[in-house]
């Protein structure tokens, strides 16, 4: 009797907690962690179905400058907890340092190596 009754409590207590978390709007989650890429000179290397290629690029500030045998190209920077990604707007989504995907399914991996 005495369980049921404590049990009872803490649910209350529980359902009033929330419901005043989101009458204010008051979250309960961690913050986000971010882990920007520092900005500077690399190496951009990505094998893609099985297709190697490497060119040279930089990051200023959330922009990655990928300089290839067309001129340069600029990608938005997403970044995550350990790193970054870029998407390439034809439906490639590389994670810097990590997988590449073509929609759900990997494809390859990438790599922005710091150069001198």
């Amino acid at each position: 009797m005495k369980n049921k009754l404590q049990r009872r409590i803490a649910v209350g207590a529980a359902a009033v907690v929330t419901t005043f978390a989101a009458a204010v709007g008051v979250s309960a989650t961690a913050p986000v962690a971010s882990a920007a890429v520092n900005p500077g000179k690399y190496t951009f290397t990505t094998t893609s179905f099985g297709i190697p290629s490497s060119a040279p690029a930089t990051v200023r500030g959330k922009v990655l400058t990928v300089y290839g045998p067309t001129g340069p190209i600029h990608y938005r920077i997403h970044n995550t907890p350990r790193s970054g990604y870029i998407d390439s707007g034809q439906g490639q989504r590389y994670f810097l340092n990590g997988r590449t995907f073509f929609g759900p399914v990997v494809i390859g991996h990438s790599t922005l190596t710091p150069r001198r």
